[in-house]
């Protein structure tokens, strides 16, 4: 996972952003979106999963998680869904 300081965020935050506004659904966001931060990075590609705008292969790259991270964290996703239902994105 990329550190919280990384310098990239801001940039893959910004086109992470256009990718969700692009397809019309940046209205479903919550105050979560902004600022750029990791939390809000993670938050977004969760969002962009949940809406098909993302596969787990691109959330990888932009978080820069491993295999490992990666399915703990879509898991963890998806539990979250079945537990809370919809909306909680």
């Amino acid at each position: 996972m990329r550190p919280e300081n990384d310098p990239e965020i801001t940039k893959l935050h910004s086109q992470l952003r256009r990718r969700i506004t692009a397809q019309g659904v940046e209205g479903w966001l919550s105050e979560r979106a902004d600022p750029p931060s990791l939390e809000s990075l993670v938050y977004l590609c969760k969002f962009a999963f949940f809406t098909g705008i993302l596969t787990k292969a691109e959330i990888g790259r932009i978080l820069g998680a491993d295999r490992p991270e990666l399915k703990g964290l879509v898991k963890s996703w998806y539990d979250e869904h079945r537990s809370k239902g919809c909306g909680t994105c």
